[in-house]
């Protein structure tokens, strides 16, 4: 998938679940995204720059969970095209990222007949690479399992899964 469309997908993915557990952070979100997408490690892996950036002193920059979602939607996006990748290799980018887009339920539309399924394995698959990410960017565990569940729930699975 192009870097373009992988970051646009992250990006509503992301507000979306943004807005469904932490709609407080709404108003910060286009800036917190931009700063992501211009540099993500940078906005995860250096608090004081994120302190800086924001204009906010530790407490309140440590309590956004905005970063941390792009950074799990990410890595969600990235292992969900890897694994149709390994499926559709003959396939192009384009429609690898149209694929991708099809597991979520928000890119769904009534004229979709032939959604693509994610196996019970994959969803758990999903679920871990959410929360283990989510971990990693120092979430509490409660959090990062709220985080990985929102994830999950906005996967479009099929009804016999």
């Amino acid at each position: 998938m192009a870097v373009s469309n992988e970051n646009e997908l992250v990006d509503a993915l992301a507000r979306d679940i943004i807005t469904q557990i932490a709609p407080e952070e709404l108003l910060l979100y286009q800036s917190i995204s931009e700063e992501y997408f211009n540099n993500p490690q940078k906005l995860l892996d250096e608090p004081s720059k994120k302190d800086e950036m924001l204009g906010f002193g530790v407490g309140e920059a440590a309590a956004l969970l905005t970063p941390i979602v792009l950074g799990v939607t990410a890595a969600v996006v990235k292992y969900i095209g890897d694994e149709i990748r390994k499926s559709v290799q003959e396939e192009s980018s384009t429609l690898i990222g149209e694929w991708v887009k099809k597991f979520f339920k928000i890119f769904r539309s009534s004229e979709d007949k032939e959604i693509p399924a994610l196996t019970s394995s994959q969803l758990e698959q999903v679920r871990d690479v959410a929360y283990r990410q989510a971990r990693q960017l120092k979430l509490s565990e409660q959090r990062a399992e709220l985080l990985a569940d929102a994830v999950v729930g906005s996967l479009a699975v099929s009804e016999d899964n």
